[in-house]
């Protein structure tokens, strides 16, 4: 049986049909005609042999078949079109891919620098809520996060995740907290999927993990860190990304409390031998050692 290779264009046409719920709307972000797209859409249709829009009126909206295609395809003409950029990206532009947390705490401050040795660079940050990210897909520079104990370890080393519990001055002087053994007085604030950073430093210390006590969720570290400062409870980070807030007092350690290597920082290079993206992966190295 010939395998079934539909046409690129249609599948990006689909797309964007699928993505805008109507054949004009897409038209109009393609510059092409309506008929165009009805042409393209009935094509894929029939390579595929299934329907992936019911018509709705004025609108079309997609099939089971549809949106399952839709979920499979979007990422995948991204990552296609990342590609196709970072061909005919220019010598002076980088891309850097880096969680939301690590790039507006250290990476995007400490750019600021390389920038002044390097004034034509144009540098693009691109931030993910993961922290566990891949090379590749138009960057030219990622840094990734590798948990302790994971085995995998791509890249070159850049910096350890030396975490241990930070909260305000003022909640430090209110919670009643005087050693370890009232740490269940002081609110923990969680940042991380299952709460496995707390679970893992209360084994590492021999705290009951009932003794932490959750009061509030972020989805990253720098939210969390936000409301340890705000007096909202501890959370557990490394000096890295709290450099500016313990220099200013705003966030102290914890009494008694010891630091814990939960992970790594690792930096991918997929550059291709591009002078200024090896020129700032190695720059940023330096820097991660000096902090």
């Amino acid at each position: 049986m010939q395998e079934r290779r539909p046409s690129l264009n249609a599948v990006r046409v689909f797309a964007v049909a699928a993505r805008r719920r109507s054949i004009a709307a897409a038209a109009a972000d393609l510059g092409v005609t309506p008929g165009a797209v009805s042409h393209q859409i009935k094509a894929l249709e029939a390579d595929l042999g299934v329907a992936l829009f019911e018509r709705r009126n004025n609108a079309i909206v997609p099939t089971e078949a549809g949106r399952r295609f839709f979920d499979e395809v979007e990422p995948a003409l991204a990552i296609i079109a990342r590609a196709a950029q970072s061909l005919t990206r220019d010598a002076d532009e980088v891309v850097v891919r880096a969680s939301v947390s690590l790039a507006v705490r250290w990476l995007i401050p400490a750019l600021e620098a390389f920038k002044q040795r390097n004034p034509m660079a144009r540098i693009h940050v691109e931030t993910s809520h993961e922290g566990r990210l891949r090379a590749g897909a138009g960057a030219d520079i990622t840094i990734t996060y590798c948990r302790s104990g994971d085995g995998e370890t791509p890249g070159e080393f850049l910096m350890a995740d030396l975490s241990r519990p930070l909260l305000s001055p003022a909640l430090l002087a209110t919670c009643g907290y005087e050693s370890l053994a009232d740490i269940a007085r002081v609110p923990a604030l969680k940042a991380t999927t299952d709460n496995w950073d707390w679970s893992l430093w209360a084994l590492a210390f021999g705290i009951q993990r009932g003794a932490i006590r959750i009061a509030h969720a972020f989805d990253t570290d720098d939210a969390a860190i936000h409301a340890a400062t705000a007096g909202l409870g501890m959370t557990l980070a490394p000096p890295l990304l709290t450099a500016k807030e313990l220099a200013a007092g705003s966030l102290v350690e914890l009494p008694g409390a010891q630091q814990l290597q939960f992970g790594e920082f690792r930096l991918l290079r997929s550059g291709q031998g591009r002078a200024l993206a090896e020129r700032l992966a190695n720059w940023l190295v330096e820097e991660a050692a000096a902090a």
